[in-house]
């Protein structure tokens, strides 16, 4: 009898918790919307520091941070890109997720662009660019030409003036404030 109470209870208790999963994990499906990328990321603070897309929808003037992935979508520094993307709303997102899924449906336009742009050097303390084993990178990651006029001026230096390098995904540092 005592097996069979606690059977049952586990029973319950199983299913209740599928069906919550299930709650958890409904997406409502919105309309597809056009979103332009703009050609670098930029550090932002989401649960740890990290670089984020700016983007801009339709109608809106002003950049904001995307802290989200886009699924499908592979991004490339230097260029300006207008997309085509699917928005859905998760109904009851995981703690610290995202409350938004994007995904890609179609790259609209792929733009080169050559102009310059500004990152900020450093982030809560925490130095952006770095020379690790004689090579300069942003983030750890994005290669960076650093002249040797200007590696000297990094440690008074708040803010780089970047343009995108010759060789693909990487940066040239052109001046520092």
């Amino acid at each position: 009898m005592v097996q069979y109470l606690v059977l049952t209870v586990m029973a319950v208790t199983f299913l209740h918790c599928a069906e919550n999963a299930a709650k958890t994990s409904n997406k409502t499906p919105q309309k597809n919307e056009t979103m332009t990328v703009q050609h670098y990321k930029v550090p932002c603070q989401g649960e740890s520091v990290q670089l984020c897309y700016l983007v801009k929808t339709q109608g809106q003037t002003d950049w904001e941070y995307c802290y989200d992935v886009i699924q499908g979508f592979e991004y490339e520094w230097g260029y300006v890109y207008t997309l085509e993307v699917n928005k859905t709303t998760i109904d009851n997102p995981p703690q610290d997720g995202s409350s938004i899924a994007l995904k890609l449906v179609k790259v609209l336009k792929k733009e080169a662009v050559t102009e310059r742009f500004e990152l900020p050097l450093s982030m809560d303390g925490v130095a952006l660019l770095e020379k690790d084993s004689g090579e300069w990178t942003y983030f750890q990651h994005i290669p960076v030409l650093v002249p040797e006029d200007l590696a000297t001026k990094l440690d008074q230096a708040q803010t780089g003036v970047f343009q995108h390098g010759d060789k693909k995904q990487s940066l040239t540092l052109l001046s520092v404030k």
